[in-house]
């Protein structure tokens, strides 16, 4: 791909973006992922702390639960678009918190090379479902911005023909700048998934399987996944805490890697299920 096409694109994602951020809500601007070993946490939550916060919603230990249903079609055709990391794709999906006082959110976060653009509508939890079905009444309830989000959720779900495929829950420490306008920093452990054909979030404890335990990732030691999420260019701290760690990105989707383990290892494999919290 020449330089100037891949300039095009990105011209017409922030265009894209500005559009969107003008009539929805929308979180993420662009996202830098890493693998990293849990030993380099330490140090790298030290330059966190130096520039941003914790995230207002954490508990008492510093983090909170992100439990997510994810769409794809039927020939999983989404999953596909990110294994291949095809320059234009997007993702669908019902997110919640557990444990945590909050509505459920209609996200569709969409990729344009390095730019991401996320928009989430939130509705009642106990309704969340008419929200996808169209249904008029609760759209009238909820405000214009949440309105939209629903519209753009449910015209993917009906021109794409997706449907419920995966769960995927994590826990997440989640630190937020206070010198920058956006920039986020995030520490993602624990995650597990579970097969779903239906519009339900509820989850049977005996059908989690973890992903980031080190039989699932075959590394030699626990890793945790590390988001940067910015605005068009990566903060100073950022940067310099990066080039100091040598730190490399990797690509890690919870979704795909999650779908792949539930497509490919027997139902009985899932070995980091039986361990105690904090073993991993």
């Amino acid at each position: 791909m020449s330089d100037r096409f891949g300039d095009e694109l990105e011209t017409r994602a922030r265009v894209l973006l500005e559009f969107v951020d003008k009539t929805m809500d929308v979180i993420e601007r662009y996202e830098h992922k890493f693998l990293i070993p849990e030993r380099v946490v330490p140090e790298i939550r030290s330059f966190a702390r130096s520039t941003s916060r914790l995230d207002g919603y954490a508990r008492e230990d510093g983090a909170y639960a992100i439990r997510s249903l994810y769409f794809d079609t039927p020939a999983l055709d989404l999953y596909m678009a990110n294994d291949r990391e095809q320059g234009r794709r997007f993702k669908a999906r019902v997110r919640m918190y557990p444990g945590a006082t909050s509505p459920y959110f209609l996200e569709v976060k969409q990729r344009v090379l390095d730019v991401i653009v996320k928009s989430r509508a939130p509705v009642p939890g106990d309704r969340w479902r008419e929200a996808i079905d169209g249904d008029g009444g609760i759209l009238e309830a909820l405000p214009e911005r949440s309105r939209t989000g629903v519209r753009a959720f449910a015209s993917k779900v009906l021109a794409h023909h997706l449907e419920p495929v995966l769960i995927v829950e994590y826990e997440r420490e989640a630190y937020v700048s206070e010198v920058d306008s956006y920039a986020r920093l995030t520490f993602d452990r624990k995650i597990r998934v579970q097969s779903r054909t239906t519009l339900d979030l509820e989850t049977d404890d005996r059908h989690w399987r973890s992903i980031d335990h080190v039989v699932q990732t075959q590394t030699s030691e626990p890793v945790t996944v590390l988001e940067l999420k910015f605005e068009r260019r990566p903060p100073v701290w950022m940067h310099a805490m990066v080039r100091s760690l040598e730190l490399v990105r990797w690509s890690f989707s919870k979704y795909c890697y999650g779908l792949r383990n539930e497509l490919t290892l027997p139902s009985a494999d899932r070995t980091a299920t039986a361990l105690p919290p904090g073993s991993v």
